[in-house]
Protein backbone atom coordinates (compact mmCIF):
# COMPACT_ATOMS: atom_id res chain seq x y z
CA UNK A 1 0.00 0.00 0.00
CA UNK A 2 1.39 3.22 -0.98
CA UNK A 3 1.14 6.36 1.13
CA UNK A 4 1.89 10.00 -0.39
CA UNK A 5 3.19 12.43 1.92
CA UNK A 6 3.64 16.41 1.14
CA UNK A 7 5.15 18.72 3.87
CA UNK A 8 5.46 22.21 2.45
CA UNK A 9 6.28 25.84 4.26
CA UNK A 10 8.91 28.23 3.31
CA UNK A 11 12.71 27.93 3.08
CA UNK A 12 14.51 27.75 6.61
CA UNK A 13 11.71 26.13 8.22
CA UNK A 14 13.16 22.58 7.83
CA UNK A 15 10.57 21.05 6.22
CA UNK A 16 13.06 19.09 4.04
CA UNK A 17 14.31 17.35 7.47
CA UNK A 18 11.01 16.29 7.90
CA UNK A 19 10.55 14.28 5.01
CA UNK A 20 14.19 12.85 5.37
CA UNK A 21 13.60 11.81 8.86
CA UNK A 22 9.80 10.37 7.75
CA UNK A 23 11.86 8.45 5.24
CA UNK A 24 14.29 7.19 7.47
CA UNK A 25 12.44 6.16 9.98
CA UNK A 26 9.94 4.19 7.75
CA UNK A 27 12.93 2.68 5.36
CA UNK A 28 15.33 1.64 8.09
CA UNK A 29 14.11 1.52 11.53
CA UNK A 30 10.00 0.72 11.32
CA UNK A 31 9.13 -3.17 10.82
CA UNK A 32 5.19 -3.29 10.46
CA UNK A 33 3.53 -6.31 11.07
CA UNK A 34 1.71 -7.94 7.85
CA UNK A 35 -1.30 -9.71 7.95
CA UNK A 36 0.37 -12.92 8.15
CA UNK A 37 1.61 -11.81 11.33
CA UNK A 38 5.62 -11.39 10.33
CA UNK A 39 7.69 -7.74 10.36
CA UNK A 40 7.94 -6.69 7.05
CA UNK A 41 10.17 -3.92 5.37
CA UNK A 42 8.88 -0.28 4.12
CA UNK A 43 10.52 1.38 1.39
CA UNK A 44 10.74 4.90 1.10
CA UNK A 45 11.47 7.29 -1.73
CA UNK A 46 11.72 11.31 -0.40
CA UNK A 47 11.95 14.26 -2.87
CA UNK A 48 12.34 17.93 -2.28
CA UNK A 49 11.91 21.72 -4.28
CA UNK A 50 12.82 24.96 -3.27
CA UNK A 51 10.97 28.18 -4.66
CA UNK A 52 13.28 30.66 -6.14
CA UNK A 53 14.89 31.55 -2.98
CA UNK A 54 15.46 29.33 -0.99
CA UNK A 55 15.19 30.73 2.36
CA UNK A 56 12.14 32.30 2.87
CA UNK A 57 11.21 31.06 -0.84
CA UNK A 58 8.40 28.41 -0.68
CA UNK A 59 9.70 24.75 0.16
CA UNK A 60 7.99 21.10 -0.25
CA UNK A 61 9.59 17.62 0.52
CA UNK A 62 7.24 14.91 -0.67
CA UNK A 63 7.42 11.23 1.10
CA UNK A 64 6.10 8.16 -0.09
CA UNK A 65 6.00 5.05 1.67
CA UNK A 66 5.15 1.41 0.57
CA UNK A 67 5.32 -2.39 1.84
CA UNK A 68 6.74 -2.80 -2.04
CA UNK A 69 9.69 -1.40 -4.40
CA UNK A 70 8.23 1.65 -5.96
CA UNK A 71 9.10 2.67 -9.75
CA UNK A 72 7.67 6.45 -9.88
CA UNK A 73 9.32 8.31 -7.16
CA UNK A 74 7.06 11.49 -7.12
CA UNK A 75 3.88 12.27 -4.92
CA UNK A 76 1.21 12.91 -7.50
CA UNK A 77 -1.67 13.95 -5.38
CA UNK A 78 -0.94 13.57 -1.13
CA UNK A 79 -2.54 11.27 1.11
CA UNK A 80 -1.20 13.36 3.89
CA UNK A 81 -0.42 17.35 3.21
CA UNK A 82 1.42 19.38 6.02
CA UNK A 83 1.20 23.40 5.18
CA UNK A 84 3.56 25.29 7.23
CA UNK A 85 3.26 29.01 5.38
CA UNK A 86 0.56 30.88 3.60
CA UNK A 87 2.41 30.79 0.88
CA UNK A 88 2.78 26.99 0.87
CA UNK A 89 -0.93 26.98 0.88
CA UNK A 90 -1.34 29.11 -1.76
CA UNK A 91 0.98 26.53 -3.99
CA UNK A 92 -0.40 23.70 -2.74
CA UNK A 93 -3.65 23.70 -1.56
CA UNK A 94 -5.08 23.02 -4.87
CA UNK A 95 -3.00 18.96 -5.32
CA UNK A 96 -5.29 16.62 -2.99
CA UNK A 97 -7.92 15.05 -2.81
CA UNK A 98 -11.49 14.67 -1.17
CA UNK A 99 -9.79 12.31 1.23
CA UNK A 100 -6.42 13.90 1.79
CA UNK A 101 -6.01 14.69 5.12
CA UNK A 102 -4.16 18.30 5.82
CA UNK A 103 -2.68 19.48 8.69
CA UNK A 104 -2.13 23.12 8.96
CA UNK A 105 -0.23 25.53 11.06
CA UNK A 106 -2.99 27.71 12.29
CA UNK A 107 -0.53 30.94 12.93
CA UNK A 108 1.44 30.76 10.12
CA UNK A 109 -1.38 29.69 7.84
CA UNK A 110 -5.05 32.01 7.57
CA UNK A 111 -6.87 30.13 4.99
CA UNK A 112 -8.89 27.10 6.29
CA UNK A 113 -9.66 24.43 3.73
CA UNK A 114 -13.23 22.07 3.40
CA UNK A 115 -12.23 18.45 3.92
CA UNK A 116 -10.55 16.76 6.65
CA UNK A 117 -8.31 19.21 8.32
CA UNK A 118 -6.02 19.31 11.90
CA UNK A 119 -4.50 22.44 13.57
CA UNK A 120 -1.34 22.03 14.69
CA UNK A 121 0.27 25.32 16.27
CA UNK A 122 3.45 23.82 15.96
CA UNK A 123 5.53 27.42 15.97
CA UNK A 124 3.72 28.55 18.68
CA UNK A 125 4.41 25.38 20.59
CA UNK A 126 8.33 25.93 19.65
CA UNK A 127 8.25 28.99 20.28
CA UNK A 128 6.98 28.54 24.31
CA UNK A 129 10.15 25.66 24.41
CA UNK A 130 11.68 28.81 24.03
CA UNK A 131 13.03 28.18 20.04
CA UNK A 132 11.03 28.51 17.10
CA UNK A 133 13.85 26.24 15.55
CA UNK A 134 12.04 23.17 16.42
CA UNK A 135 8.53 24.08 14.92
CA UNK A 136 9.55 21.05 12.54
CA UNK A 137 9.90 18.50 15.03
CA UNK A 138 6.99 19.38 16.61
CA UNK A 139 4.75 19.39 13.32
CA UNK A 140 6.80 15.88 12.67
CA UNK A 141 5.76 14.57 16.21
CA UNK A 142 1.98 15.50 15.35
CA UNK A 143 1.51 13.90 11.44
CA UNK A 144 2.62 11.04 13.14
CA UNK A 145 0.26 10.98 15.83
CA UNK A 146 -2.38 11.78 13.37
CA UNK A 147 -1.09 9.13 10.45
CA UNK A 148 0.74 6.40 12.46
CA UNK A 149 2.18 5.94 9.16
CA UNK A 150 5.59 4.93 11.47
CA UNK A 151 6.00 3.81 14.66
CA UNK A 152 6.99 6.56 17.73
CA UNK A 153 10.14 4.55 18.37
CA UNK A 154 11.21 4.22 14.78
CA UNK A 155 10.59 8.25 13.88
CA UNK A 156 12.33 8.51 17.48
CA UNK A 157 15.30 6.81 16.22
CA UNK A 158 15.42 8.22 12.80
CA UNK A 159 15.38 11.93 15.13
CA UNK A 160 18.61 11.01 16.95
CA UNK A 161 20.71 9.99 14.33
CA UNK A 162 19.91 13.03 12.38
CA UNK A 163 19.82 16.03 14.36
CA UNK A 164 23.45 17.35 16.38
CA UNK A 165 23.47 15.56 19.37
CA UNK A 166 23.37 18.29 21.70
CA UNK A 167 20.24 19.09 20.81
CA UNK A 168 18.90 15.52 21.33
CA UNK A 169 16.71 16.27 24.52
CA UNK A 170 15.20 19.43 22.71
CA UNK A 171 14.50 17.67 19.84
CA UNK A 172 12.85 14.36 21.52
CA UNK A 173 10.61 17.19 23.99
CA UNK A 174 9.35 18.53 20.74
CA UNK A 175 8.71 15.27 19.42
CA UNK A 176 6.66 14.07 22.02
CA UNK A 177 4.71 17.59 22.33
CA UNK A 178 3.89 17.17 18.96
CA UNK A 179 2.59 13.73 19.45
CA UNK A 180 0.06 15.46 21.93
CA UNK A 181 -0.61 18.22 19.62
CA UNK A 182 -1.45 15.56 17.41
CA UNK A 183 -4.12 14.08 19.69
CA UNK A 184 -5.77 17.46 20.75
CA UNK A 185 -6.03 18.32 16.69
CA UNK A 186 -7.65 14.81 16.58
CA UNK A 187 -9.88 15.17 19.62
CA UNK A 188 -11.14 19.04 17.97
CA UNK A 189 -11.68 17.29 14.32
CA UNK A 190 -13.58 14.65 15.80
CA UNK A 191 -15.72 17.01 17.71
CA UNK A 192 -16.31 18.99 14.83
Amino acid sequence: MDRQIRFSGFGGQGVVLMGIMLARAAALYDKPVGEDGKEHRNFAIQTQSYGPSARGGHSKCDVKISDEEMLYPFVEIPDYLVIMSQQAYAKYIGERKPDTRIIIDPDLVLDRPKGDVYLVPATKAAEEMGTRIVANVVMLGAFRQISGIVSKEALEKALLQTVPKPTHDLNRNALVLGAKLGTDAMERRSKG
